[in-house]
């Protein structure tokens, strides 16, 4: 039995308009998704470096940390600028000292 053949014989110049047209459908949502976010998201980007635990009320230190950078800052950009922009001037040697401090 031959093997079949993984390259799917399509033409070049098809692939490049489709490509082409997906990135300009794509380009509004693209554009409103780097401007906007929300606070689960944020929390979740957190989660995702490895900031995990909760206060003595049970309060997740994610929480704790979007809620400082909310107020400080905002959010239009994210958390991950300031929140590292911190620890690398030395405010606290990780994400979870840096939470517990802004708790």
């Amino acid at each position: 039995m031959s093997r079949p053949n993984a390259m799917l014989e399509l033409d070049p110049t098809v692939v490049r308009k489709a490509r082409s047209l997906a990135r300009k459908a794509a380009a509004p949502v693209v554009k409103i998704a780097k401007s906007h976010t929300t606070v689960s998201v944020e929390r979740a980007t957190l989660r995702l470096a490895g900031l995990a635990g909760a206060d003595h009320e049970r309060v997740p230190w994610v929480n704790h940390l979007v809620t400082a950078v909310r107020d400080e800052v905002g959010l239009e950009h994210g958390v991950t600028t300031p929140v590292y922009d911190a620890l690398l001037r030395g405010e606290a040697p990780d994400l979870t000292t840096l939470a517990q401090k802004a708790a």
